[in-house]
């Protein structure tokens, strides 16, 4: 099976597929270990490898590839040194001291599932071979041939991404994955983003898709830092 796998307010929302991209699945967890060990291609929506300073080769070319205005979608990945800062201003002065750079307010937010998946990764074997790191907009990009036109929690952004979902999964499939996970605060966007994770994990799979850079690239740990198209 693989999953695609996003982060959701109260944890991460996932779809679980039959390596053929049938019988989609969805599942809210709260944490990343809570996902079966029978996954063989995991999609994540979340920095994996960090660099101790300046940025990624990963990140500049997903945004070379999405472009205006969807290039914003892709968040400035964090040094390591700001893992474990316990306020926005400590994480700003620690990449301050070391790199000469604020974090975002954005990234700060997700520093948390940052930290969460970086540890999973540094102690798990089954974490370090299974999961990549996939940008949602990257994936609907590539699925529909262009980026998305419209902001994703748009209406006409929220129809734009379920017209492209239902081209694989069939007319039907949101609307009942979403029934089947609501009350777990898992948003509409969260859950469209975890189908186009799923699909960029089949593509993983199977030798289809690109990784940037195409380079082996590794950070301090040994952990890949690539993003997956």
């Amino acid at each position: 099976m693989i999953a695609g796998v996003d982060g959701a307010s109260r944890g991460w929302v996932a779809v679980i597929c039959d390596d053929d991209l049938t019988n989609p699945t969805p599942r809210f967890v709260k944490t990343l270990k809570e996902l079966p060990r029978s996954l063989s291609v995991v999609a994540v929506d979340i920095p994996m490898g960090l660099p101790e300073t300046g940025t990624r080769a990963a990140d500049r070319l997903a945004r070379q590839l999405l472009g205006e205005p969807r290039r914003r979608s892709v968040f400035p990945c964090p040094i390591r040194s700001v893992l474990g800062a316990a306020s926005w201003e400590e994480a700003c002065r620690r990449s301050e001291r070391v790199d000469g750079r604020r974090l975002s307010r954005q990234t700060y937010a997700i520093l948390p599932k940052i930290e969460e998946a970086d540890a999973l990764i540094r102690s798990d074997s089954w974490a370090r071979r299974t999961f990549h790191e996939v940008p949602p907009e990257l994936s609907f990009a590539r699925w529909a041939g262009a980026p998305m036109i419209h902001q994703k929690k748009t209406p006409a952004g929220r129809q734009e991404r379920h017209r492209v979902i239902a081209t694989v999964f069939g007319s039907d499939a949101f609307s009942t994955a979403l029934a089947a996970i609501r009350g777990n605060g898992v948003a509409t966007d969260d859950l469209a983003d975890a189908f186009a994770l799923v699909w960029t994990a089949w593509r993983i799979l199977h030798g289809k898709a690109q990784r940037l850079p195409e380079e082996q690239t590794v950070d301090e740990e040994g952990i890949p830092m690539h993003i997956w198209v």
